[in-house]
């Protein structure tokens, strides 16, 4: 959570992840570094257990979050086969 207000404070767009265990803690980073409505992303706890698979798993199940907080337009059905994300202004 701190390095993405960090980020954030330096004009640079973020889009924290944390488990839902975290979610308080992290409400009370973002106040701390002066961003108390600090929008992020929520995923399931824990997640130092899984698979590689499950990993990419809970990633392609936040992706719709991930894209909400960045305000990106492009929708998951974007994703490649290769679960490589391809966004139109990759060439721009």
């Amino acid at each position: 959570m701190a390095d993405g207000t960090i980020f954030e404070r330096k004009g640079i767009q973020t889009a924290a992840v944390l488990t839902d265990t975290f979610r308080r803690p992290g409400d009370a980073m973002a106040r701390v570094h002066g961003f108390s409505d600090y929008r992020y992303v929520v995923i399931t706890h824990p997640i130092s257990s899984l698979n590689p698979d499950q990993i990419r798993e809970r990633a392609e199940q936040a992706l719709p979050q991930v894209l909400s907080v960045l305000g990106v337009a492009e929708q998951p059905s974007e994703l490649s086969g290769t679960g490589q994300w391809q966004s139109s202004r990759a060439n721009s």
